[in-house]
C-alpha cells in the first residue's frame, strides 16, 4: 500500500522559491511508494506546474463558505484566543486530507519566521492532534527564538528538517536533537532546464540583480541599488540583467525593478527579464551569469549551487545562515537590507567581484556534497520517523512516566531516564530489544479503553480518627481505607518522600502508613512496584494501591484483573518533578545558609484545612510558608511546571480506579453545616469492587459521611474532569532551571504573570471602548503595586543574562 504524503503551507508558484522547494522535493519522492498531495493557496496558477501524478487542493476557501460556515465564522471571531477553530473553518478541505494521509509536511522555508501564521499552526496542531507524522520541512526560523506560541508550535512535529546552522542552533534550545534533521535546503538539488532565451544574454558577461519590496523600503536602499548599477556600468565590464523571483500580487519584485530600468532605459547593457519562467528556467538564466546580487532566498540558492559568487541583500536569518554554513561567515556575502546604503553596497559587490576566482572554489568544494544531501533529505525523514517508531513507545508529550513498559521488557532493554526538564522517560536500549513489541502492546496511553460502566458515588468524609485526620492532607479517608485492608492482613503501597524523591514503597502493617499519608505532587518513581505488587497478589494478598489515575490505568495493564487489587486514585491537578524540588530546597538552604530537612508539601499547621501550608525544618527550627506564596507551590498552582502528559490527560472523566480521593473543595458552600477546618474528603466509589470493600454504610465505623452531589463537587473540584489549560511560559520555564536560582526563575514567572494580567486588562478596557472606573483602577493597582516595581526593571537585566547564557551554551 502505498504511503500518502500531504504537502501542506503551499502558497503560489509566483514566488519561484516556493516553487522550487516543491519542484526538488517531489523529485526525491518515489512515486512508486508515495502518493502526494499538496494543498495549495493558488490553485489556478499553480495546477499546470505540478507533477501529473500529484492531487491538488484548494486549502483556503474563505470566499466559499456556506451559510452555517458565515455563522460559525461570526462566533469565532469573538474568540481570539481560539485560533484553530477559526483558521479550520477555511481550510476544511486540508482537514480531511490530513484525516486520510500517512505523513503531513509543513512546507516550512520562509513561513515561520515572520509574523504569527495561525493558519498554519492550526493545520500543524491538528495533523499532530491527528496522530499524524507531522514534519517541518527545510525551514529557517529565528537566531533567538523568543515567540512563545512558535516554540509550542514547533513541540508539535515529530520531525524539524533545519536548513541552516543559525535556526538549528535555536531550535536546539527546545527541541530534542533526535526530533532534528539538519540539512540543506531541498532547492540546492533543483534541477535546470535550458531555455531559449533572448538574443541580449547571447556571447554577454551579465549579473544577475534582483531586488524585493521586502529589502528596498527605503529612499536611501533604493538609491544605493541605482548607484551599483552606475558603478557596474562604469567599473566593470558587465551588463545586468534585473531578474523578478517573486511576482505575487503583495509583494511583487517587478516594482522596482520595473522603476530601476527606467532610470537605465536607454542602456543596452541594462535589461529586464520580462518571461514568466518556472523555477528551472530561472536557474538556468542565474547559472550562466557572472555574478549574482538577490534579495530573494532561492535565487541565492539558485546562484550558490550553479557556483555563481553571490552577494545577499538579506532581510532575516535565511540568508545569513545559508552563507555562514557556506563560507564559515556571513560577513561580506550578506548585506543586511536595513543596513543597505551606497557605500557599503558597492564595499560588498566589489568583494564579492574581486574574491570571485577564490568564492567559486568553495563552492565548488562544497556544493557537490549539498546537492547530495538536498536530494536525500525525503529518504533521511523517512529514516528518522522509522527510528522515533523504533525508540518511542508513545508520543514524548502523552508518556506518563509510569514506568509500565519497564517493568514488562523481558530483556530489561528499557530504562527510565530524565530529560533535561527533569522528568523522567523510557529509554530503549536497541542493542537489547528482541522487537517483541510487548512495551507498545500493553502502553497504557495507546490503547482508549473507557472505564467500565458504573454509576459513581460521591460522599463528603471526615475520618472520626482526629489525629489521623490531623495527619492527613484532607479529611482521612486514605488511611481508613488501609487500615480496612490491614485488618484482612493485607499489604497498602503509596508514595513516600525520601529526601528530595517521591518513591512507591510497600507497607504492611499500621505503624508504618504515617510515611505515605500526604499529597507529595511530584512524580513517584514506581518501575520496581509492579512486580512486588505482583508477588503479593500471586501470593493471595489483599492489596490496596495508591496513587496517581495514569499510575492506577499502567497498575491495571500489568495486573490485568484481579479481584484481591483494589485501587486508589487522587484528584489530580498534574505532577512536577524531583529536579524541581530539589533546585527549589537548594535555594532556601542558600537563602538561609543550612540545611533544609522535613519538607513536607502540603501541613495543618495552622489548623486550617483550607489554609494549607508547606512546611520545612530549617536546621531545627520548623518553618511553614503559605501554600501560594511558596516559590515552588506557586508555579505548580499555575501551571507551568507540570509534565507535559498533564495538559492532556486521558484518565480525566475515564478514572479507572476503584476509588478517587481528593479535597472536598466547596463544601463550606454545598454544605456548610459538614464543613470543617480540620479537613473534608471527597470519597468517590468508583466500582462495584469499591462499594463491596468500603460502601457507605460500612465507613460509619470510621468515618462521619454525607452525600454529596457531583455537579456541585466537579464546580469546585474541576481538576477531577479536565485537565489543566498549558500556558505558554511552560515552552521556557523548565530549561531555565540549570542557569539561574530557582528564587530568581519563580520571581521572573511571577514578574512575567503581572504583565501578563495587566495586558489582559488592557485589552479588556480596548475591547469595551469606554472608561471603566474599576478596570482602570485594577490597572493602576497593577502598575502601580510593590510587585510591579520590585519585578519590572530586574527583570529585564535577568532576563538579558539568560539570554546570553543560552546564547552561549
Amino acid at each position: 500500500m502505498k504511503r500518502k504524503v500531504l504537502l501542506y503551507g503551499v502558497s503560489t508558484y509566483k514566488n519561484k522559491g516556493v516553487e522550487a522547494i516543491i519542484n526538488s522535493t517531489l523529485n526525491q519522492i518515489d512515486l512508486k511508494e508515495n502518493s502526494v498531495t499538496i494543498a495549495s493557496h493558488d490553485i489556478n496558477y499553480n495546477s499546470t506546474k505540478y507533477n501529473e501524478k500529484v492531487k491538488n487542493i484548494i486549502h483556503y476557501n474563505k470566499d466559499n463558505l456556506s451559510e452555517e460556515d458565515k455563522e460559525l465564522e461570526l462566533k469565532y471571531q469573538n474568540m481570539p484566543f481560539d485560533y484553530n477553530n477559526f483558521e479550520l473553518l477555511y481550510q476544511k478541505d486540508v482537514v480531511e486530507e490530513i484525516k486520510k494521509s500517512d505523513i503531513c509536511i509543513s512546507v516550512g522555508g520562509d513561513n515561520y519566521c515572520y509574523d504569527h501564521c495561525t493558519w498554519l499552526y492550526a493545520l500543524d496542531n491538528k495533523s499532530s492532534e491527528l496522530g499524524k507524522k507531522t514534519v517541518l520541512w527545510g525551514a529557517s526560523l529565528f537566531e533567538n527564538i523568543n515567540d512563545l506560541e512558535l516554540i509550542e508550535n514547533l513541540k508539535k512535529f515529530d520531525v524539524l528538517v533545519i536548513r541552516e546552522s543559525l535556526s538549528l542552533n535555536a531550535v536546539k534550545k527546545y527541541i530534542p536533537e533526535e526530533n532534528i534533521i539538519y540539512a540543506p535546503d531541498p532547492a540546492f538539488s533543483l534541477k535546470i532546464k535550458k531555455v531559449k532565451l533572448d538574443s541580449w544574454y547571447k556571447n554577454r558577461k551579465y549579473i544577475i540583480l534582483n531586488a524585493s519590496p521586502l529589502t528596498i523600503k527605503t529612499d536611501e536602499a533604493y538609491k544605493a541599488l541605482l548607484a551599483l548599477i552606475d558603478h557596474i556600468l562604469k567599473d566593470t565590464k558587465y551588463s545586468v540583467c534585473l531578474l523578478p523571483h517573486v511576482i505575487t500580487e503583495d509583494c511583487d519584485d517587478r516594482e522596482i525593478l520595473l522603476k530601476l530600468k527606467k532610470t537605465f532605459n536607454k542602456e543596452n547593457r541594462v535589461y529586464f527579464e520580462e518571461n514568466d519562467y518556472d523555477c528551472t528556467e530561472l536557474k538556468y538564466i542565474i547559472s550562466n551569469s557572472e555574478l549574482a546580487v538577490v534579495a530573494r532566498t532561492h535565487a541565492s540558492i539558485a546562484a550558490y549551487s550553479t557556483l555563481v559568487p553571490t552577494l545577499v541583500l538579506g532581510y532575516s536569518v535565511k540568508s545569513k545562515g545559508i552563507a555562514k554554513d557556506l563560507f564559515g561567515t556571513h560577513k561580506k556575502y550578506v548585506l543586511n537590507s536595513k543596513e543597505m546604503n551606497t557605500k557599503n553596497l558597492i564595499e560588498h559587490f566589489d568583494y564579492i567581484n574581486d574574491n570571485k576566482e577564490n568564492i567559486k572554489k568553495i563552492l565548488e568544494d562544497k556544493i557537490p556534497d549539498i546537492k547530495e544531501q538536498a536530494a536525500s533529505i525525503f529518504t533521511k525523514m523517512l529514516e528518522k520517523i522509522e527510528e522515533q517508531k523504533n525508540r518511542n513507545i508513545c508520543q514524548k508529550r502523552n508518556c506518563t512516566g509510569c514506568g509500565l513498559c519497564a517493568s514488562l521488557c523481558p530483556t530489561n532493554a528499557i530504562s527510565m531516564k530524565e530529560d533535561k526538564e527533569g522528568f523522567i522517560y523510557p529509554v530503549i536500549d536497541l542493542n537489547k530489544c528482541i522487537n517483541c513489541n510487548k512495551c507498545r502492546m500493553n502502553c497504557h496511553i495507546l490503547k482508549n479503553e473507557n472505564n467500565e460502566e458504573y454509576k459513581q458515588k460521591i460522599y463528603a468524609l471526615k475520618n472520626k480518627n482526629i489525629n489521623e485526620r490531623m495527619s492527613s492532607t484532607s479529611g482521612g479517608a486514605f488511611s481508613i481505607l488501609a487500615k480496612k485492608v490491614f485488618e484482612k492482613k493485607g499489604i497498602v503501597y503509596g508514595c513516600e518522600m525520601k529526601e528530595y524523591k517521591a518513591i512507591h514503597v510497600r507497607v504492611d502493617n499500621y505503624k508504618d502508613l504515617d510515611k505515605i499519608r500526604g499529597s507529595k505532587y511530584i512524580q513517584s518513581e514506581t518501575t520496581n512496584i509492579f512486580k512486588q505488587v505482583k508477588e503479593d497478589l500471586n501470593n493471595k494478598k489483599l492489596v490496596l494501591f495508591s496513587g496517581t489515575p495514569c499510575q492506577i490505568g499502567a497498575l491495571k495493564e500489568f495486573i490485568g484483573n484481579n479481584e484481591r487489587l483494589i485501587t486508589v486514585s487522587v484528584v489530580c491537578h498534574g505532577i512536577m518533578n524531583t529536579k524541581l524540588l530539589e533546585k527549589h530546597i537548594n535555594s532556601l538552604e542558600l537563602e538561609n545558609n543550612t540545611t533544609i530537612t522535613n519538607w513536607k508539601f502540603r501541613t495543618k499547621e495552622h489548623n486550617d484545612w483550607t489554609k494549607s501550608a508547606v512546611s520545612y525544618k530549617v536546621g531545627e527550627t520548623l518553618n511553614t510558608v503559605e501554600f501560594t506564596k511558596d516559590d515552588l507551590m506557586y508555579l505548580y498552582l499555575k501551571n507551568v511546571i507540570l509534565r507535559e502528559s498533564c495538559y492532556n490527560c486521558k484518565y480525566k472523566g475515564n478514572n479507572k480506579a476503584d476509588f478517587i480521593l481528593g479535597d472536598y473543595w466547596g463544601i463550606e458552600v454545598t454544605n456548610p453545616n459538614f464543613a470543617d477546618k480540620k479537613g473534608v474528603s471527597a470519597l468517590i466509589i468508583n466500582s462495584e469492587k469499591g462499594e463491596k470493600f468500603a460502601g457507605k454504610e460500612n465507613l460509619k465505623k470510621y468515618a462521619t459521611i454525607t452525600d454529596g452531589n457531583y455537579e456541585e463537587f466537579v464546580k469546585y473540584n474541576p481538576s477531577y474532569i479536565s485537565s489543566e489549560k498549558k500556558p505558554l511560559l511552560r515552552n521556557t520555564a523548565l530549561l531555565q532551571i540549570d542557569d539561574i536560582p530557582f528564587n530568581i526563575l519563580s520571581n521572573i514567572i511571577r514578574g512575567e504573570y503581572v504583565k501578563i494580567e495587566y495586558n489582559n486588562i488592557q485589552k479588556e478596557m480596548n475591547n469595551l471602548r469606554l472608561e471603566n472606573i474599576e478596570l482602570v483602577n485594577k490597572l493602576n493597582n497593577i502598575y502601580n503595586s510593590k510587585r510591579w516595581k520590585a519585578i519590572d526593571k530586574p527583570l529585564n537585566v535577568i532576563n538579558k543574562i539568560i539570554g546570553k547564557n543560552q546564547e552561549g551554551r
